[in-house]
């Protein structure tokens, strides 16, 4: 009877049942269903996810899963602290033969050692067609960027590269930039998540004449003079879209030369902050960019924008609407767009399109005077909101139609004026927090919203102290919650064995949790509170937690508690076998 039910189950979501169980679990579960089993990994195109999963599904992974793969599939590896699990990653696929048929790798959270294993097995995947690297933590000149160029991959088409924390002010040493040309030269799609200089940019584009799409963060960089010949009619030639986000300040001409280069562009998407009204007026000018786009850009069918720019009393959010009022934006490419000004610490008027750019974050504070080019505005586009108190409590009121209904990343700012407050009541008229699945908290006020959060996967917080009590607001416990970052706080705060006791309570099925402690005795709690835990980072300060003594510890409790843990002065991190 079970195997009649089994059997018509449909192959993908056979295999996405292995991701849910344990190497003895899967056992149980495809006794005597193994042929079935069989036909579903030869038959389909897998997507396995290895990025944060349990030693013993890794090595389910490889004794069972890639034997049994005759089709091209994709995989998402994590190597966390375990550089020898990397070297294993790579050791696993070329002993089970399916290093030709992977297609699609995703490497995550990469440190310096595990970058140089990755780069002396790459080459070996000859096929590869689509590759992601993010960095565990930002690096001078982008070292590991400069030693992925050393790879030779021929057949790559998409690549992405990045760091998985924000970057700040870091960018790529452009001196390597030439050896793309030959180790990626079927390069169609590209994504830097690295800061880089204008003229960095302007020198990509001209070592990879191929590229059809690229996503680039640009940093404020002195600028040498780009020269009018170098845009010349061969000078990104296949380019259709550019999607760029740039921090600090880029005279408007610069971005402006290079958009009259790109005739076959059909997509554009802009995402900046400037804080000084003297520079970048023309970013949120609707009759400078109508212009532009009329004249140089006639293949353009999306157009995003998402602009803050510093405010001054003469120029309001109507004022910046007014040139997007003309029949070329409202009729003829019935692009919307909505202006405001949410009073932030910079006060900023915001200039954005709906839809904004993917993954753009739109600066939002309820009760604030708001106009659009559109009488129906799609806020429901939007999916990051970064949300701001309102003002006056007693002044509250839902804005007609403005309703952010489909946000599913929502970051809370900090209060910095006793005249701003949340009042949570009003922010349930304006989001929609049944959807939201990422949340980074900064304001205390805000953490007794959490309840209603029921798709929650993932939550940070960064309230100025970061004290525990704050969770004893939180009404019932957050079954959804997966992710949890509690070291991100401005002010260190050290959780203890009671404090453990009520984030075990409270976040019953953590997978990954980041926390500082202040004892030992924290840790068997945490770890015997929370079953599916797999990797935790924990940090101490030297003199409150001695490492040798961490140590002794760790190896007495490990073939007990069977995990796999590196530690430093600084933190320890823990990877749980089973």
């Amino acid at each position: 009877m079970a195997r009649t039910k089994f059997d018509q189950l449909p192959n993908e979501l056979v295999l996405n049942i292995l991701g849910y169980l344990t190497s003895l679990d899967a056992w149980f579960a495809f006794h005597n269903l193994n042929t079935r089993l069989n036909n579903s990994l030869q038959n389909s195109s897998m997507k396995i996810d290895l990025s944060l999963c349990r030693r013993f599904q890794c090595d389910f992974t490889y004794r069972y899963i890639l034997p049994r793969i005759q089709n091209p599939f994709a995989i998402r590896f994590c190597p966390r602290i375990m550089d020898e699990s990397t070297y294993q990653f790579f050791i696993e696929l070329k002993s089970n033969n399916v290093e030709y048929k992977l297609q699609v790798l995703t490497l995550t959270h990469i440190t310096e050692q595990s970058m140089n294993i990755i780069a002396q097995h790459l080459n070996r995947l000859v096929n590869l067609r689509s590759l992601t690297i993010m960095h565990d933590h930002e690096e001078f000149y982008g070292k590991f960027i400069n030693t992925f160029m050393n790879t030779n991959m021929p057949r790559l088409v998409y690549l992405t590269l990045g760091y998985t924390e924000r970057s700040s002010s870091l960018y790529v040493y452009e001196g390597n930039l030439d050896r793309l040309r030959s180790t990626i030269p079927n390069i169609q799609n590209f994504i830097l998540k690295v800061p880089i200089s204008f003229n960095t940019f302007h020198r990509l584009l001209n070592v990879l004449p191929q590229l059809v799409s690229i996503e680039v963060h640009l940093t404020e960089r002195s600028i040498n003079e780009i020269k009018k010949n170098s845009y010349n009619r061969d000078f990104a030639r296949n380019l259709q879209k550019l999607v760029m986000t740039i921090n600090g300040i880029i005279r408007f001409k610069i971005i402006e030369q290079l958009l009259r280069a790109l005739p076959h562009l059909h997509t554009f998407w802009l995402s900046t902050f400037i804080c000084d009204n003297s520079y970048g007026t023309e970013y949120q000018d609707g009759k400078v960019w109508e212009g532009l786009i009329r004249k140089y850009l006639r293949n353009l069918i999306d157009f995003r924008l998402n602009v803050g720019l510093e405010s001054t009393q003469s120029i309001s959010p109507a004022d910046i609407m007014q040139p997007f009022r003309s029949s070329f934006w409202i009729k003829e490419k019935q692009w919307c767009f909505v202006a405001d000004r949410p009073e932030n610490d910079v006060d900023t008027i915001e200039l954005y399109s709906l839809p904004p750019p993917v993954n753009s974050k739109i600066i939002f504070r309820p009760n604030v005077q708001w106009v659009s080019n559109s009488s129906n505005p799609n806020f429901q586009s939007a999916r990051m909101l970064g949300l701001l108190p309102t003002l006056d409590r007693s002044a509250s009121r839902t804005a007609r139609n403005r309703r952010y209904t489909n946000v599913t990343t929502l970051h809370t700012a900090s209060v910095n004026n006793s005249n701003h407050d949340y009042d949570v009541s009003i922010v349930f008229d304006y989001v929609d927090l049944t959807k939201v699945r990422n949340c980074i908290i900064s304001v205390s006020e805000f953490i007794e919203s959490l309840s209603v959060m029921i798709n929650l996967t993932s939550l940070t917080i960064r309230c100025y102290d970061g004290n525990i009590e704050y969770f004893k607001k939180i009404s019932s416990p957050i079954y959804t919650l997966k992710k949890l970052f509690l070291s991100k706080s401005m002010h260190c705060y050290y959780y203890n064995r009671n404090d453990m006791k009520i984030i075990t309570h409270l976040f019953p099925n953590l997978e990954y949790i980041e926390l500082r402690i202040s004892e030992f005795e924290s840790l068997p709690i945490l770890m015997n509170g929370l079953p599916h835990l797999v990797y935790a980072i924990i940090y101490n300060e030297p003199e409150v937690i001695d490492e040798e003594h961490l140590k002794q510890w760790l190896h007495k409790k490990e073939p007990i508690m069977k995990f796999m843990w590196s530690v430093d002065d600084k933190k320890l991190d823990i990877w749980f076998d089973g």
